[in-house]
């Protein structure tokens, strides 16, 4: 399987590009401030899937599946951020937070069929994302 065709890292990349648009269209002062800070995050969710992807341990691949899951934190920070500068529709950030909420599950669960799947892993992330996963279904 291609990163490409990885549906984790497609789904990151067109959130990206949603909110890369929509911040186009502010003016100069939020395009560089908070604009740039939640562009940045958005590309971040993808780079780190697509490190991740391309690691060979267990440990480090879901380190940067967990940097990535960060990243969709700030980003829904952020966009509750624009709504409250009267930058973006609440309506429109709330179906973009939806998408990332999502996504972050989607990212949670990715993990964990890997460490399903690496039956000699012993590190950290075992129980970690047992706790996402718990911390995720029950809300």
């Amino acid at each position: 399987m291609s990163l490409d065709s990885l549906r984790i890292y497609q789904t990151a990349a067109k959130i990206s590009d949603e909110i890369s648009n929509l911040v186009s269209g502010w003016n100069d002062f939020h395009k560089t401030t908070l604009g740039g800070q939640i562009v940045r995050a958005a590309d971040s969710i993808g780079n780190n899937i697509s490190e991740g992807y391309g690691r060979v341990s267990t440990g480090e691949r879901i380190q940067f599946f967990m940097y990535a899951d960060g990243s969709v934190s700030e980003v829904r920070n952020c966009l509750a951020r624009a709504v409250e500068r009267g930058l973006i529709e609440r309506t429109n950030a709330d179906l973009l937070i939806d998408a990332l909420r999502n996504l972050s599950i989607q990212i949670v669960e990715f993990s964990y069929a890997i460490l399903q799947r690496d039956t000699e892993y012993k590190g950290p992330f075992r129980e970690r994302i047992a706790r996402r996963r718990a911390w995720r279904t029950n809300r």
